[in-house]
């Protein structure tokens, strides 16, 4: 145990800055284009869906049912709402290894660039709300744009380390520009402790 603690050197340097809120504070209510899916919704992906993640309502896959129904046909389960504007697995992870970050000039893109360049590198989800609006249906394209709806002007003192709250807000539209879902996404933007850092830059 105390060969352990050996190994973890204690920080000695300059006390870090804080990131100064007036870099940020021009993004706060900015909003990205709507952008478009990269695929159409489908009965098929309803489908998989649903047996991947063991729903059985057949609201979302028994046509007979559904049409009974008062939606009339099948429609998509709500949280499915997000899928359609999901990047291929393959090109998300060659853009993660290249740090190519799709739509650079998005508001809430150039606020996490800014934050990142402070320090405030480490990064944990808190928590996420949802309304659904009007239902999704086969034939449906989902659009989506995310609003920069708040940053913390102070630093948080977390067991994460220090950090700062930010809250963003998607909105995702179907062909007829009509508002199917809103979802509100915060993360906790933070710096990893001064020690743990040293320890691992050596």
């Amino acid at each position: 145990m105390g060969k352990d603690n050996d190994m973890i050197k204690s920080y000695s340097g300059p006390p870090e800055k804080t990131l100064d809120y007036s870099k940020v504070a021009h993004l706060v209510g900015q909003s990205s284009p709507f952008h478009e899916p990269h695929d159409i919704v489908t009965k098929s992906d309803i489908r998989h869906w649903c047996e991947v993640m063991q729903d059985s309502n057949p609201l979302y896959t028994d046509e007979e049912y559904a049409q009974d129904s008062r939606y009339g046909s099948i429609i998509a389960p709500p949280s499915m709402v997000q899928t359609w504007s999901l990047d291929d697995m393959h090109d998300a992870l060659q853009r993660f290894v290249h740090a190519n970050q799709p739509f650079k000039e998005d508001p809430h893109n150039q606020l996490f660039d800014i934050i990142d360049s402070e320090g405030y590198n480490g990064v944990v989800a808190t928590a996420q709300e949802q309304w659904y609006l009007k239902s999704i249906r086969p034939g449906d394209t989902i659009r989506s744009k995310i609003t920069v709806a708040n940053v913390s002007k102070y630093d948080h003192h977390t067991r994460q380390g220090v950090g700062r709250y930010v809250d963003i807000v998607f909105t995702f539209i179907n062909q007829r520009d009509e508002e199917v879902c809103k979802a509100s996404f915060r993360v906790l933007k933070y710096k990893p402790p001064m020690d743990t850092r040293h320890l691992y830059e050596g």
